[in-house]
């Protein structure tokens, strides 16, 4: 980190402010740090590395735009500070802005090679942008400098996933564990891996210590509750499978999963009413579904309304054609 690169240009006041910008950093005390370094920036414009500091502290603090607008400034007067660039293209992915975080991370690699930290942003961009064989490419990159970098494995692990490179992403998912064993989405998602290759058991295990560590930590997520729920709706433990889809709807009543899967879980007990009122609720917001317009088709003619089960027909045809067309 760059702190005393530059010589001081500025008035005393401004010296005082940037001496007690740079200790308050130190001090891990990123709001004063912050508040003192604008200062000093303020009283003395481009005099020191005020703004690229003031940048770092804002960061810490989450404040995205403000670390943008900071950095911008430094690096018009300081274009070849690489730490500048990278931290801005750091920056941009946090703002969800992926192609112009790559943009910025090209012209810093101009200046500077890129530490296994950048790589793997690099391939996180590349998440963002769905373009998985770049993110696994910079992601192994990433890891290969650092393996130690729990959320660089476990970036790896989910790229592979999306690619159905299931092996090699349970093995990512493994190893980040080995680091932290309190990661759990890294539990949620060796347990999505693992059902891929149809281990059911050992997925099962997997989801359950998702759930258990989350509890630990005093957060909850959906997530396992939800896929748990599926591999037992599979496997015929349906009235399990609606609690946990109970507790997931209570943690994030939004969750597009969770009706879809308590209409069928529904349907699999005999309880047609109840499943059509579930995939209807699905419906409300994800009306383009073809697949939930057949579920509901088939549990309106399980209820003996056969005229709007041949109309929900007709539409799941049209949507799911309509999406085959449009992939090939």
């Amino acid at each position: 980190m760059l702190l005393f690169g530059l010589s001081w240009a500025g008035s005393a006041q401004s010296g005082e402010a940037y001496r007690r910008g740079v200790e308050a950093l130190a001090q891990r005390d990123y709001a004063r740090a912050a508040e003192w370094l604008h200062q000093a920036e303020d009283q003395s414009p481009g005099a020191t590395n005020a703004s690229l500091l003031c940048a770092k502290a804002l960061v810490h603090l989450n404040h995205y735009a403000e670390a943008e607008q900071s950095l911008r400034g430094y690096i018009k007067s300081h274009p070849g500070v690489a730490d500048a660039q990278f931290l801005l293209g750091y920056v941009l992915f946090r703002a969800d802005q992926p192609r112009e975080s790559l943009a910025v991370y090209t012209r810093a690699a101009a200046l500077e090679r890129p530490a296994a930290g950048d790589l793997k942003i690099v391939g996180l961009d590349y998440v963002l942008l769905n373009d998985y064989p770049d993110a696994i490419r910079w992601l192994e990159r990433s890891v290969a400098e650092n393996p130690a970098d729990v959320e660089a494995v476990y970036g790896l692990g989910r790229a592979y996933y999306t690619q159905n490179v299931f092996d090699k992403s349970i093995a990512a998912f493994q190893q980040a564990l080995k680091l932290d064993p309190l990661v759990g989405k890294a539990h949620n998602n060796l347990g999505l891996a693992l059902a891929a290759q149809n281990r059911l058991e050992d997925a099962e295990a997997a989801y359950r210590r998702a759930i258990q560590v989350d509890l630990e930590a005093g957060k909850r997520s959906e997530q396992p509750y939800i896929n748990l729920a599926e591999l037992l709706i599979d496997r015929n433990r349906v009235p399990e499978a609606l609690q946990l889809l109970d507790t997931a709807r209570h943690i994030e009543p939004r969750a597009d999963r969770i009706e879809p899967l308590r209409g069928r879980a529904l349907l699999s007990q005999g309880r047609p009413s109840e499943a059509e009122a579930a995939f209807r609720t699905a419906l409300a917001t994800q009306p383009e579904s073809g697949v939930l317009h057949y579920q509901l088709g088939r549990t309106l003619k399980r209820l003996g309304k056969n005229d709007e089960a041949a109309r929900e027909f007709e539409r799941s045809k049209a949507l799911l054609g309509a999406h085959s067309a449009s992939a090939q």
